[in-house]
C-alpha cells in the first residue's frame, strides 16, 4: 500500500547523480523516491508533501540554496527526518558543520552503491532526527563532544565524527581500534549504565593530541565497580552460563577487550565515567 512506503527526498543539482542515487535508493524495497534540483525546490516538496519525508540525501554544493543553508532551515523548523550530506574530498570542515547543524551521516563522492545503500538503511534504522535533543560541540583541531538522550542513535552519530579521524592521521589499525572500543564503551553506557532508560542522556567525547587519542563516555547511571567485573576469558563456558541465569545478553566481553583495544582504560570513583587512551607513538605497558 502507497501509504506504508517510506518516503525520500534526493536533492542533487546533477541531473546524472540525481538520477544514480534515486535509482539507487529504490533497491531498498517499500521506498518513494522524490527529487529536487537545490535548496529551495526541496522546501518546495516539503511543503506539498502530505507527510514528513522519513530521509533525504542532500548535496552540499547546490545553486539557489546550498545543501548547508537547507540543513539550517529544516533545523530552525525541527523537521523529522534523518539526513545524509553528499560531499567532495577535503570538505571535513564542512561535514563538521552538518554533523554539528543535524545531519546524521555523511557520504564522499563518488559515492558506491554499497556505501550509499548502507548509510540510507542505517540512517532510517538508527539515525537521530534533525529534531532529536542533541547537543554537539567541536573545535577542528581534533576534540568534539555529543549530548543527547539515552538512545543507539547516539552512538551511531558519534561514530561518524570518528570517520573523520583520517583527518587527523591516525592511521590503522589504531583507527579500527578507538571505533571498536568506542562501540563497546557506548554500548555498556546506553544499555547498563542507563538501563535504556530514554529519561537520562549520554555524553560521548573524542579529543585527539599530538600522539595519543582520548575517548571518554559518561552515562547518568548509578555507576558500577569495574574491578567487581570477572574476566570472562578464565572460564568462558561458567561465564554464558552466568550471564543466562542473570538474564543477561550474551557478551560481557565489553571492558576485558577495551583493556586490550586500548592503553589505559580510567573509570571515575562512581563507575559511570569511562576514559579511554590509545598512544599513537608508542605503545605502553598496558595497565592490568
Amino acid at each position: 500500500m502507497a501509504d506504508e512506503l517510506v518516503s525520500i527526498l534526493v536533492v542533487e543539482d546533477m541531473p546524472n547523480l540525481q538520477a544514480y542515487i534515486s535509482e539507487t535508493l529504490m533497491d531498498l524495497g517499500d521506498v518513494r523516491v522524490d527529487t529536487a534540483a537545490d535548496g529551495v525546490e526541496a522546501l518546495e516538496r516539503i511543503d506539498a508533501a502530505p507527510a514528513p519525508y522519513a530521509l533525504m540525501v542532500c548535496d552540499i554544493s547546490m545553486p539557489r540554496m546550498d545543501g548547508e543553508q537547507l540543513l539550517a532551515e529544516l533545523r530552525r523548523r525541527h523537521y523529522p527526518a534523518a539526513v545524509i550530506m553528499l560531499t567532495a574530498i577535503g570538505q571535513d570542515d564542512v561535514i563538521l558543520r552538518c554533523l554539528r547543524t543535524g545531519a546524521c551521516d555523511y557520504l564522499i563522492k563518488p559515492v558506491t552503491v554499497d556505501d550509499l545503500l548502507t548509510a540510507a538503511a542505517n540512517a532510517l534504522q538508527h539515525a537521530p532526527r534533525l529534531n532529536a535533543d542533541l547537543t554537539v560541540e567541536y573545535d577542528p583541531h581534533g576534540w568534539f563532544e555529543v549530548t543527547g538522550m539515552n538512545d543507539h542513535s547516539i552512538l551511531y552519530k558519534f561514530r561518524r565524527f570518528l570517520g573523520l579521524l583520517d583527518r587527523f592521521r591516525v592511521g590503522e589499525p589504531a583507527a579500527s581500534e578507538i571505533k571498536l572500543a568506542l562501540e563497546e564503551l557506548g554500548r555498556n553506557a546506553i544499555e547498563w549504565g542507563n538501563k535504556n532508560d530514554p529519561s537520562k542522556q549520554v555524553t560521548f567525547g573524542c579529543r585527539i593530541l599530538p600522539g595519543k587519542v582520548i575517548v571518554y563516555i559518561e552515562d547518568q547511571g548509578e555507576g558500577f565497580r569495574p574491578d567487581a567485573v570477572p574476566d570472562p576469558s578464565s572460564d568462558p563456558i561458567a561465564h554464558i552460563e552466568r550471564r543466562r541465569t542473570e538474564g543477561k545478553r550474551l557478551g560481557g566481553y565489553g571492558i576485558h577487550l577495551i583493556r586490550n583495544l586500548m592503553d589505559k582504560l580510567i573509570y571515575n570513583a562512581r563507575g559511570n565515567r569511562a576514559v579511554a587512551i590509545k598512544y599513537l607513538d608508542k605503545s605502553p605497558v598496558k595497565e592490568a
